[in-house]
């Protein structure tokens, strides 16, 4: 399916006991740019007989990156653990957030869907990463000259399989109307 656009980035904090997974506070992860999800596999060969006799791939965990125009505080203070942080400058009290040796993000669930063409017709691919732990982002920034570059967050970090018994990592559906791709996201995400 030939995906030709990115939307509705969110996240949901994690929950698991005894079995059962829940996800709470639905948030925006911020303006979606960008989303890249590789899977990471553990495998296994059996020689016998001078050859290759079996081979086992399974699907373990994997990496994610998420890029955005900027994240939201409150989605910051859940993926990265950073805590809010305010200073009074002259009259102006000005609210900004720390991270430090001690700041520990939460484990979340994170959606998002991507408009596209299945057979000539237009559809709403969603994909819900089970459990997944972010690393705050790099700063990468430049000076500004003849051409202005905007440069933007990216945070990354890595996805696992869930706490149930099938030890979920990924869901995919295919759904008809934006409509429902963004009901999807919010069902799977417990919102």
């Amino acid at each position: 399916m030939p995906q030709f656009d990115l939307r509705g980035m969110k996240i949901a904090q994690y929950a698991a006991s005894n079995g059962t997974v829940t996800y709470s506070g639905v948030q925006t992860v911020g303006d979606a740019m960008a989303c890249t999800l590789e899977m990471r596999f553990a495998e296994g060969r059996l020689y016998a007989e001078s050859t290759l006799a079996e081979y086992m791939r399974k699907a373990i965990g994997g990496t994610i990156s998420v890029g955005v125009k900027y994240i939201p505080d409150a989605a910051q203070q859940t993926m990265f653990g950073s805590a809010a942080k305010s200073r009074t400058v002259g009259s102006t009290t000005v609210s900004g957030l720390v991270l430090g040796g001690k700041s520990t993000g939460k484990y979340v669930g994170f959606a998002c869907y991507a408009p596209d063409m299945v057979d000539g017709v237009e559809k709403f691919t969603c994909i819900f990463a089970k459990k997944c732990l972010f690393g705050p982002p790099s700063f990468n920034l430049a000076t500004a000259g003849e051409n202005i570059t905007f440069n933007t967050p990216t945070t990354s970090g890595e996805f696992l399989a869930d706490d149930t018994a099938n030890k979920e990592l990924v869901e995919v559906a295919t759904l008809d109307t934006e409509a429902n791709a963004i009901a999807w996201i919010n069902l799977v995400l417990g919102g």
